[in-house]
């Protein structure tokens, strides 16, 4: 383990013997749906969940009503970002994020049962703060993870994720995931023993282990579901994944460390991956440290504090501060001995061919001020050592900076850095180390600059949950330039005057190659930090004095969002917006939107468009409206990339849900407010609405986004009052049980907790208590029928009225024919009685509504029963009542004089103001107010019958 030469995995340096396959993409496959203007969900739904709930509307259709400005972005058919606006709130950033996935899952045709709160970090964190704020003291974003798994086993870089704002409720605006459908995975694993100890090593091993000169280290392998990884989706099977360490089957000196995911019923190889990470970088170390950033024999050297540098003081370890300097107070006034060595806080230099730099010990006393100095004479040895470890330490301020909670690194210490290892022209990174060649070949030692910190962001790729590959090299580039902020990487690695890549490209995207410059990973890389580069070179205008920070944040922030994937896509464009946006909403854009679009789109990263405006209600919409006309809604439509047409503006409605829509103009009120005003329309109607305004060239925006299709609902009423609600968890109740002709002996109607057994019903519809035939196991309707009755209600002064309650019938899988729940509606008191519905089927609960005036007319004195009967051949009935309600509609105002609510004063409203005659105060008759009904009550009448 310690012959580290001949590293392979992934380097800065290409060469033939060490090409990796490259990804493919397809640039059809990249797609952003969005819910702005005409190429509104334009989606390629291969692999998104299609969910159609009871009424037909399929999962997506539903997203884009509830969610007028968000969007489905799609990568080959695979769901990977959800966007644009704000989808969920919480009381944490974690229950924000889980009301999305509980609700949203689906999308991905995942049921929510499948996912757990684990994330893609080393530690398994569920949640990660990003972007630190300017006070350092908190974050501005927190994403929160979910793993998914099958049974307990995980599935393989199966990750979803919420982007949650810092805010108030904690809004989630972002989400993305590469979930997987595993089908029936979890039915096949039901009784399977999925215990590590149950795996036959000697059967997973058996051609994956073929890749080693002799037995290799191998970790406790673990039970994974494999369903493909990235843009390839594959049927879910059982697998196994282990990590495999030792010399290659060909080269024992080669050492390999690889992830291997196999078939856990043959040992097939499914997936394998380098853990050595080789990054391909030039220069030579100069002397204390280099003053720039360019290879040793390019540049003169000074000398620099030693961030948090290790000093034994005695017995005691003080590390220094960022600049080198430290205190330390001790027992006593006499002198102490100190030893300063070449490792610090946060990293240790290992040196691998020579001696590691030293300085003499020093004795202190009291009120002394000391200076240790390493590589005082210097070499390209120790200045190696010196070199690495001052650009490691600055590589994690930078990164930390950022966001202070970067995951392993913001608490990870004494990480290793080996240098001087006896080979030539590269560096990698192995996932517990940097590591850094010595000078030959025409080649400088490799540690040096942003050598140093490329290696050091792949750690940062690795530890925010992402793969590596392309996305691994083009991102570590950034961070090499997050450091030297120059475009070249490996300044010194041969020539003084030239690296050996360079972000200032001109790279595009490529669906068949990855980019124009090449599918090799370290060719394709350059896509990223080309984006990157652009970037730059946009905000060093606009943001003169803190351009750097500002980017830092933004691609340190963004890696985390890219957990379980190694590929560089369009994605990561939406993370740069959404991480840059201040108000939940990408519709409108964001603060950098133009030179992020611009940036990204400069190499084929195509971001989403903006709308041509915004359309939103800032009151939400009327949850009724008057059937006399009037009611008005406030519309705000805020242009974005377009101005609004003139008179477009409209709103859209029709009474019921089918036919012809029907338009008014808005009202403008100036700047972007507009008042939309709804027509008559008639009583208690549904009343389905959209609004449509234009672009000054011709386009329509449409709110909902896929209106006419999906649309806003109201209804048409003046007031709705519930004038009886019974749920029968109260105390006392006022409804009664019995009646003439009951002849039941057994299931009388009973109010009580509910019982199983027989088809009782498990649960009451609401609260704890029902109505129910009889209360024990078993004990249904006998020998007849049992009468539940309603207490008396009025059912005048409204223009309709409605009785609703909650129904369970069991039958006990039986049809019987002969005994059905029956409701009946009486207007005089239960003297007579009408049939309003006839119950025969055995069902769940499920909710009834009876509309009176359907089947008489309404009284002062209306009441509602409930029989259930077992008639001739005996069968099982068990039947219960919950949630019952009376609700009376008013459409129009009260006509004067028409107490009945007939909507004509007649003989009737005669007979009711007469029968109150005399002092009567408030009462309906009192037309004119004196406290009593009298004959100027009845001339009044008179003076406006109809």
């Amino acid at each position: 383990m310690m012959h580290l030469s001949k590293k392979i995995g992934l380097s800065l340096v290409g060469s033939a013997a060490l090409l990796f396959g490259a990804a493919t993409f397809a640039l059809a496959g990249n797609q952003f749906a969005t819910n702005n203007g005409a190429n509104a969900n334009n989606l390629n739904t291969g692999a998104i969940g299609n969910q159609v709930d009871p009424n037909g509307e399929t999962i997506q259709a539903r997203f884009g009503r509830l969610f007028p400005g968000g969007g489905l972005h799609t990568i080959n058919g695979s769901l990977r970002r959800v966007w644009g606006t704000t989808f969920s709130h919480g009381v944490s950033p974690s229950a924000s994020a889980d009301s999305f996935m509980r609700e949203w899952s689906m999308l991905w045709n995942v049921p929510y049962t499948q996912l757990e709160k684990v994330g893609p970090t080393e530690d398994g964190a569920h949640t990660l703060p990003l972007v630190t704020s300017e006070d350092g003291t908190s974050s501005e974003f927190t994403v929160a993870y979910f793993r998914q798994q099958a049974k307990g086993v995980p599935v393989f870089r199966s990750y979803g994720w919420g982007l949650v704002r810092s805010e108030d409720n904690f809004p989630m605006v972002l989400a993305g995931a590469t979930l997987r459908n595993i089908g029936t995975m979890e039915a096949q694993l039901a009784g399977k023993n999925l215990d590590a100890s149950s795996i036959d090593v000697g059967l997973v091993g058996s051609q994956a282990l073929g890749q080693f000169t002799a037995p290799p280290q191998m970790n406790t392998p673990r039970y994974v579901v494999w369903a493909g990884l990235d843009e390839d989706v594959q049927t879910a099977k059982l697998a196994v994944e282990f990590v495999a360490t030792g010399g290659g089957a060909f080269d024992p000196s080669n050492y390999q460390k690889i992830l291997f995911v196999v078939d856990a019923a043959n040992g097939n190889i499914l997936f394998q991956e380098s853990m050595i990470h080789h990054g391909t970088v030039t220069g030579q170390v100069n002397e204390y440290v280099t003053t720039d950033f360019r290879a040793d024999a390019c540049s003169a050297e000074v000398i620099r504090g030693m961030p948090y540098a290790k000093i034994l003081i005695g017995s005691t370890t003080v590390y220094a501060d960022t600049n080198g300097a430290f205190t330390h107070t001790y027992s006593g006034t006499g002198s102490v001995l100190a030893a300063a060595t070449l490792a610090g806080k946060y990293f240790k230099v290992v040196e691998q061919s020579s001696t590691l730099g030293t300085v003499p010990l020093q004795t202190l006393v009291d009120g002394s001020n000391s200076t240790f100095l390493f590589n005082p004479t210097p070499n390209v040895v120790n200045t190696a050592q010196t070199n690495s470890y001052e650009i490691a330490n600055r590589t994690r301020e930078k990164i930390l900076t950022a966001n202070a909670s970067y995951p392993t690194i913001a608490t990870q210490t004494s990480f290793t850095i080996n240098t001087n290892i006896a080979d030539v022209c590269n560096a990698y990174y192995d996932g517990s180390s940097i590591n850094f060649f010595s000078a030959g070949s025409g080649c400088n030692n490799t540690a040096f600059g942003d050598v140093v910190a490329h290696e050091y962001g792949h750690h940062m790729v690795q530890c925010g949950g992402s793969g590596q590959g392309e996305y691994g090299e083009g991102q570590s580039d950034i961070v090499g330039i997050i450091i030297t902020d120059n475009s070249q990487l490996g300044v010194g690695f041969q020539s003084c005057s030239s690296g050996i890549r360079s972000a200032s490209n001109s790279c595009q995207y490529s669906s068949t190659g990855c980019s124009s410059c090449g599918s090799e990973i370290h060719s394709c890389g350059q896509l990223i930090s080309g984006c990157f580069w652009s970037l730059r070179s946009s905000f060093i205008t606009t943001y003169p004095s803190d351009y750097r920070t500002r980017l830092a944040k933004l691609a340190v922030n963004s890696t985390p969002l890219h957990a379980g994937s190694s590929s560089i896509q369009n994605d990561i464009t939406l993370d740069y917006l959404t991480l840059d946006d201040d108000n939940g909403n990408l519709g409108d854009g964001s603060p950098n939107y133009s030179a992020i679009s611009n940036a990204f789109s400069a190499h084929g990263l195509l971001p989403p468009a903006l709308a041509l405006f915004t359309i939103s209600l800032p009151n939400g919409g009327p949850t009724t409206v008057d059937p006399s006309g009037g009611t008005t809604m406030s519309v705000s439509i805020v242009p974005v990339s377009s101005q609004v047409l003139a008179g477009s503006p409209k709103l859209y409605y029709r009474e019921g849900i089918s036919g012809t829509f029907s338009s008014v103009a808005l009202t403008s009120n100036g700047g972007t407010n507009y008042t939309a005003t709804f027509p008559a329309g008639g009583c208690n109607t549904t009343v389905q609405y959209y609004i449509e305004a234009k672009s000054t060239g011709g386009t329509a925006l449409v709110l909902p986004t896929t209106a006419p299709t999906t649309n806003y609902s109201t209804t048409s009423v003046l007031s709705s009052v519930v004038a009886l609600l019974e749920t029968f968890d109260g105390t006392t109740t006022a409804f009664t049980v019995g009646a003439a002709g009951d002849t039941a002996t057994a299931g009388i109607w009973i109010r009580s907790n509910t019982a199983s057994g027989c088809g009782a019903t498990p649960a009451a519809y609401s609260g704890s208590k029902a109505f129910l035939t009889g209360s024990g196991s078993c004990n249904d309707v006998d020998n007849g029928r049992t009468t539940l009755l309603s207490p008396s209600f009025s059912g005048i002064g409204s223009d309709e009225v409605y009785v609703k309650f909650a129904l369970y019938m069991s039958y006990n899988s039986a049809t019987p024919t002969d005994d059905p729940l029956e409701a009946y509606l009486s207007n005089d008191g239960g003297v007579t009685w009408v049939l309003v519905g006839s119950y025969s089927t055995g069902q769940a609960w499920n909710l009834k509504t009876i509309k009176v005036k359907d089947f008489l007319t309404v009284s002062t004195d209306m009441k509602v029963k409930f029989v259930a009967q077992d008639n001739g051949t005996d069968n099982v009935v068990e039947a219960a009542i919950d949630s019952f309600s009376v609700t009376k509609i008013t459409c129009f105002e009260a006509l004067f004089g028409d107490l009945d609510g007939s909507g004509t004063r007649d003989s009737g409203d005669v007979a009711l103001l007469l029968v109150d005659f005399g002092a009567c105060p408030g009462c309906p008759g009192d037309l004119d107010g004196s406290g009593e009904i009298d004959s100027a009550d009845t001339a009044l009448l008179f003076l406006n019958f109809d």
